[in-house]
């Protein structure tokens, strides 16, 4: 027998589910930034996936089953201190909002960086520029379908008479 080749006789080990924060095909988690018109608003993805490049179309499927197309303007990789440098937020007696009004007033000058030990990357963050509506391309597709088979029936229903 060839030691190479699977013994037919042992069972077959059973396929290694995804790893824990890979999704199917693999990927990362990512944020999404979508434009509003006083901004934008953020959505991060509830699973992992292929991050989009810049120029990626992505169409978003909302709650009623209605497409909307956007495309990929910038995609930021973030990198922030580790967990073991950064201040907990519990034992400063400070609360999210408090931090978030600190960081708002913190000085625009230069900022330490860190060893490179001291840094882990963050979630990426995709930010999107609204686009024309897939629908409207459908609606135009299925109109030029529509008009192209109205002149085949009826030059059919011209030959039948």
């Amino acid at each position: 027998m060839d030691p190479d080749l699977p013994d037919p006789a042992q069972p077959t080990a059973p396929a290694e589910p995804d790893p824990a924060g890979v999704g199917p095909g693999g990927g990362t988690p990512y944020t999404v930034y979508f434009p509003t018109e006083d901004g934008y608003r953020a959505a991060d993805l509830a699973h992992a996936a292929p991050l989009p490049q810049v120029g990626d179309l992505v169409d978003y499927l909302d709650e009623d089953g209605i497409a909307h197309r956007y495309r990929v303007r910038e995609v930021v990789h973030t990198l922030q201190v580790a967990p073991a440098y950064r201040p907990n937020p519990r034992t400063s007696g400070g609360s999210p909002d408090v931090a978030a009004d600190a960081a708002q007033d913190a000085p625009d000058g230069p900022h330490p960086v860190p060893e490179g030990s001291e840094l882990r990357a963050g979630l990426p963050e995709v930010v999107l520029e609204a686009v024309s509506e897939p629908n409207s391309q459908a609606s135009a597709d299925a109109q030029r379908a529509s008009t192209s088979g109205d002149s085949i029936s009826g030059s059919n229903s011209a030959s039948r008479e």
